[in-house]
């Protein structure tokens, strides 16, 4: 199977279910709450965002060090 019968497959399956989601209302709010609860709001956030720029900084410079 070729590669890009796989990606248009994908992306068909994607969109059919999306509109499956839309068309239920009731499917869209608990969705929607989903998102709600498990997004990371305030200091939690920044925190989260510090480690990440961090542990991205110190991989540069791992590499920087490690390809002379």
């Amino acid at each position: 199977m070729r590669m890009n019968w796989l990606i248009i497959g994908l992306v068909t399956l994607t969109a059919v279910v999306g509109m499956y989601m839309s068309s239920d209302p009731e499917q869209g709010e608990r969705l929607s709450q989903m998102y709600r609860d498990a997004a990371i709001t305030g200091e939690t956030r920044d925190i989260v965002l510090f480690l990440a720029a961090l542990g991205i900084g110190g991989f540069i410079v791992y590499l920087t060090i490690t390809r002379r």
